[in-house]
């Protein structure tokens, strides 16, 4: 990858602020509304993070919080179908050849985004169908999130050991760890929501623990991946339309 760094930053357009936003919107946006629900009474005022008063979803049924929900995560999901498919050329560039995993991780990543735009449109309806079309749009979401962010791992850890990729040591270590971490959170719900009993514990509460942790650690990957970026001076270029990365 011996590419000029003068040449490569004078040219293309910095893509570093896009993993940035990935993160960084939905993150914003859920909290908002949270905060907003809870100032007009829609739900308890507490932290999710322990007390798993409320769960994201409730957050943006009502109120104000009904709208700015909708109005933050279809541009998030929008960001997040971009971001996948700009990961595939990013991988290219650092010389994987794998055509048919990348292929694979931007199509996880494009579904996923499109699962959270089912959520957020049927988010606050009433009746058997929008309640099963959220519940399909959020499994779904999480579920492809998680694989591209797999595939995603697997491929820079397979780079580094073939020495294409040379990436801040912490990156691939924290992505690890979440990735890590969400599959025993993924795990955990599973006996909680089906052979836990009502009476051993507040299941709702529980569930919704999980599902904010696991949400917190989803973003932070892309935060990770903002850190990659920089370091590699990742840039695009319009014609051809191409990922280029230098060193510093």
């Amino acid at each position: 990858m011996g590419r000029n760094k003068n040449n490569i930053s004078k040219n293309g357009y910095g893509l570093a602020w896009l993993a940035l936003a990935t993160g960084l919107l939905p993150f914003v946006v859920v909290h908002i509304a949270f905060i907003a629900s809870a100032i007009q009474g829609y739900i308890p005022a507490c932290n999710p993070y322990l007390d798993g008063c409320a769960s994201i979803s409730a957050s943006g049924r009502h109120g104000f919080s009904y709208i700015f929900f909708k109005m933050g995560m279809i541009p998030a999901a929008l960001l997040l179908a971009t971001f996948w498919l700009v990961c595939r050329l990013w991988l290219l560039q650092l010389g994987d050849r794998n055509t048919l995993v990348l292929w694979l991780m931007a199509m996880c990543g494009s579904v996923s985004a499109a699962f959270l735009v089912l959520y957020t449109v049927y988010l606050g309806s009433e009746g058997d169908f929008y309640r099963f079309m959220r519940r399909i749009g959020v499994i779904v979401y999480f579920a492809f999130s998680y694989l591209a962010q797999l595939l995603l791992l697997a491929r820079l850890q397979r780079l580094k050991m073939q020495n294409l990729s040379v990436l801040p040591g912490f990156v691939l270590t924290g992505k690890t760890m979440l990735v890590g971490g969400l599959m025993i959170f993924g795990l955990a719900s599973i006996p909680v929501g089906n052979f836990v009993d009502d009476q051993l514990m507040d299941k709702d509460s529980v569930e919704n623990i999980i599902e904010w942790w696991f949400s917190l650690m989803m973003v932070c990957y892309y935060f990770l991946t903002w850190f990659a970026w920089r370091a590699c001076k990742i840039r695009l270029q319009i014609a051809p339309l191409r990922v280029v990365e230098g060193r510093r």
